[in-house]
């Protein structure tokens, strides 16, 4: 019984799932509105105008407009339930990433869980907003796992000339006004650079230099920026130049920025193999390979022998996900 369950979970949860939002759109649509009210034997859920307007059409405009939408929404979830598992770690970092923004949202516009609740619903399709990011997290895992087994089928020979990938770390010592430094600033910063410049520091113990020197968060973690690459958005444009004209191993001079003070790049790494584990080293390639996520979703589906609760059900998936009838013969 139990291997019966495992084999047909995703019928099983499709006709669960109709059952009640069924159930729920009979009782949501007419409480508390017209209680009694019935017009040839269907019940009244407003009235405009003399004009009524029925459960049953509500019904029917409803699942026109999110009928697709609703149920490729929970193949998704259920797709990646089943593939990505929750562990307890994995949890308790969703549950602090949605934490963490649900105390920046607040903090920075105002905005409460309901809010967030709502961005979700009206943007993703998700119940909640912590719905939305535990499966996009796990969207997120899928894809980094595919890609990591199939690396040296995507990363080509034109993804690495033209996004120039590597992984980065930096000094950054701040400054109101780098063209114009106080006097403790350009003490700090010819500290700093005659550290560098001693035989106590090298390329080999660039972190433990900027444990000491750097003046941001990420001081704590050695200055590892991560990964970045030519189509990089939101990062300061002379880091981004500098740290794109450096080769592995190699340490830039002081370059100076307008908006935070002075930098030292560091080029952790220009191999590929050493991305596999970066997010937005993932994201770079999904995002270069257009269609990739669907195939990533069609063949895991493949994998866990999915079958559908009818053709149409099977259609809107295949539809959502650009399936061609051909592939599935």
């Amino acid at each position: 019984m139990v291997e019966k369950l495992k084999e047909y979970w995703f019928p099983l949860l499709i006709g669960i799932f109709f059952v009640c939002i069924t159930v729920y759109f009979a009782y949501d649509q007419n409480k508390g509105k017209l209680p009694g009210k019935t017009v040839n034997g269907q019940q009244i859920v407003f009235s405009v105008d003399d004009e009524n307007f029925s459960a049953d059409q509500i019904y029917d405009e409803l699942s026109k407009t999110y009928y697709d939408d609703r149920v490729y929404t929970m193949f998704h979830s259920a797709l990646l339930d089943n593939a990505v598992e929750s562990t307890d770690e994995f949890i308790s970092d969703i549950k602090t990433r949605y934490q963490n923004l649900l105390a920046a949202y607040s903090q920075y516009y105002g905005y409460d869980e309901a809010y967030l609740d709502n961005i979700a619903k009206t943007y993703y399709g998700y119940d909640t907003f912590y719905d939305y990011l535990l499966y996009s997290t796990k969207a997120e895992k899928l894809y980094g796992q595919y890609v990591s087994e199939h690396i040296s089928e995507l990363v080509s020979d034109h993804f690495t000339t033209e996004h120039k990938p590597r992984i980065i770390s930096y000094v950054v010592l701040t400054m109101d006004d780098p063209d114009n430094p106080t006097a403790e600033e350009a003490e700090k910063l010819k500290s700093a650079q005659d550290a560098w410049a001693s035989a106590e520091y090298s390329v080999d113990n660039f972190a433990a230099f900027a444990e000491k020197f750097s003046e941001d968060g990420n001081a704590s973690n050695g200055g590892r920026f991560g990964y970045l690459d030519a189509e990089t958005t939101g990062i300061d444009k002379i880091f981004q130049e500098t740290s794109l004209a450096l080769e592995e191993g190699q340490v830039s001079e002081w370059v100076k920025s307008d908006e935070f003070g002075y930098f030292l790049i560091k080029c952790d790494s220009t191999k590929v193999d050493d991305f596999k584990e970066e997010t937005d080293f993932i994201s770079a390639i999904m995002n270069e390979n257009e269609g990739l996520s669907n195939k990533i979703l069609w063949e895991t589906a493949q994998k866990l022998n999915v079958k559908f609760g009818s053709d149409e059900i099977e259609a809107i998936v295949k539809k959502n996900l650009k399936v061609e009838d051909k592939e599935s013969e």
